[in-house]
């Protein structure tokens, strides 16, 4: 039986790094509640940006043919670099300079390994979303965008090595 995260995990691995000047973050990529996130955050810390988080849902298996698809939700985070900055500045800085890229790159990921209708996708973007742990103590302040889409894997297809983000 196919596996969602993991086959999430296979095509993130795919990714590019998101590059600014000198500095270059690896796109990190995990799942779970909310609860979940909070505990990752908090592990984490700063090297859990910018992240991909899978929100835990319900899987279809087909019974015949190895695959498996969701209406999945995705939140792409990155940590606020100025927390204390209203909408604009975090549309131009983490949406348009991070988010964004990381979005588009995921979405292609997708439309070209797996069953996926790029006209089904529902996006959210959340500007300095408050990350809080179970004591109501600020953990981040992030922005976020969430995306929701029908996404079928099947099995038996080949992930490319490589795929060309340029174009």
């Amino acid at each position: 039986m196919m596996v969602f995260e993991d086959e999430v995990a296979k095509r993130v691995a795919l990714m590019p790094p998101i590059t600014q000047g000198d500095l270059s973050q690896p796109i990190n990529f995990d799942w779970g509640t909310e609860e979940v996130l909070m505990k990752y955050l908090a592990l984490k810390k700063k090297k859990s940006f910018p992240l991909i988080w899978l929100v835990e849902d319900e899987d279809s298996h087909e019974i015949y043919t190895p695959s498996v698809s969701r209406r999945a939700t995705f939140v792409i985070l990155y940590e606020s670099q100025s927390p204390d900055q209203f909408n604009p500045y975090q549309h131009e800085f983490a949406y348009n300079n991070i988010l964004q890229p990381v979005c588009d790159n995921f979405l292609k990921v997708f439309q070209l390994t797996s069953l996926f209708n790029r006209s089904d996708v529902v996006t959210q973007r959340i500007k300095n979303y408050s990350m809080r742990d179970a004591s109501k103590s600020l953990v981040y302040i992030c922005n976020a965008i969430v995306i929701k889409a029908n996404i079928k894997f099947q099995g038996g297809i080949c992930l490319p090595k490589t795929i060309d983000f340029n174009d």
